[in-house]
């Protein structure tokens, strides 16, 4: 059958007629139908071949704008990296800074020294100590991917560090806050500026009896009428006459830590006022058991009298006696 099917395609003819113009002869082809299979397939493939040939183009030309597009947005990509880069490393460098300050700051806050371990802030990540870590931290990677996931990571680290950076300075300040609150409450001033110490704190002959007594304070003698300022900040205890110590003021800075001025010619505070370090809350006088114009200056722990002179800054005593 198949030899049969061969012999037509050979021997079998198609009669082409043509019909030229007017006044001429028709004209008439015998073509083998193998001739016409063969034309026709070699029509359809050359169709086939131009069109993948075409698609292939096509596709080659799209592939190649959207290498082109990924080149272009590469190099955007590798410029912001370059300059991301930078930031970071001046940010590692204030961020140092901060680090050295920090240290210093804890110190004068009497506050441990962070734990090594505990500045990785459990990422594993290395400590940041200066801008050549960060250089180190983004040596180029291979590949932009894996650059940029190192750079993600170094950020996340700088950040880390910064908000414990945070959280160690609120510590010092709060910290630091309490102790200017404790020093601002503790008396440190003489209490009157023109004047002279007379008498100090200890034993001596009482100048009504003639003899001898503890005397539990600083006696300051002034002009009657200089100003008397409260030697820290705190409250009112009292403000009154007072037995053998008659206009007298006593405040409380806290901390069972009292002040008591005595003799005054006049006061200018009440009972529960709040006073600050500075502050007038009374004049010199001689009110009370006293024989010339002078204050009588106490300050007091659990109740206990201790030397004024222990709580009085020495240039401010070497200025004012």
């Amino acid at each position: 059958m198949a030899a049969k099917w061969l012999d037509t395609f050979i021997t079998d003819r198609i009669t082409i007629m043509v019909v030229p113009r007017a006044n001429r002869g028709i004209r008439s082809y015998r073509i083998p139908v193998g001739v016409i299979y063969g034309v026709f397939l070699v029509f359809f493939v050359t169709l086939f071949t131009s069109g993948s040939a075409v698609m292939r183009a096509g596709e080659l030309s799209r592939q190649k704008e959207e290498v082109a597009r990924l080149n272009r947005e590469n190099t955007h990509l590798q410029g912001e990296l370059t300059m991301v880069r930078g930031r970071m490393e001046e940010a590692a460098t204030s961020l140092a800074k901060l680090l050295r300050f920090e240290e210093e700051i804890r110190i004068v806050a009497d506050l441990e020294e962070i734990d090594p371990d505990t500045r990785e802030v459990g990422i594993g990540g290395p400590v940041i100590s200066g801008p050549a870590d960060v250089i180190e931290w983004n040596r180029p990677a291979e590949g932009t991917f894996r650059e940029l996931e190192d750079t993600r990571k170094d950020v996340e680290t700088l950040a880390r560090q910064a908000r414990l950076l945070d959280e160690s300075f609120h510590d010092v300040y709060r910290v630091l806050s309490e102790k200017k609150d404790q020093l601002a409450r503790t008396p440190s001033i003489l209490p009157v500026e023109n004047s002279w110490i007379t008498d100090r704190f200890g034993y001596r002959k009482d100048p009504f009896t003639g003899k001898r007594r503890m005397h539990y304070g600083l006696d300051i003698s002034a002009r009657r009428g200089e100003p008397i300022v409260a030697t820290a900040d705190g409250v009112v205890k009292s403000a009154g006459r007072k037995g053998n110590f008659g206009l007298e003021v006593e405040i409380d800075h806290g901390d069972g830590m009292m002040t008591r001025y005595g003799h005054a010619n006049q006061l200018f505070v009440k009972r529960g006022q709040k006073v600050v370090r500075g502050q007038v809350i009374a004049t010199v006088g001689m009110s009370g058991r006293a024989t010339a114009p002078h204050l009588h200056y106490e300050v007091r722990i659990d109740d206990r009298c201790v030397n004024p002179l222990d709580y009085i800054l020495t240039a401010d005593l070497h200025r004012r006696s």
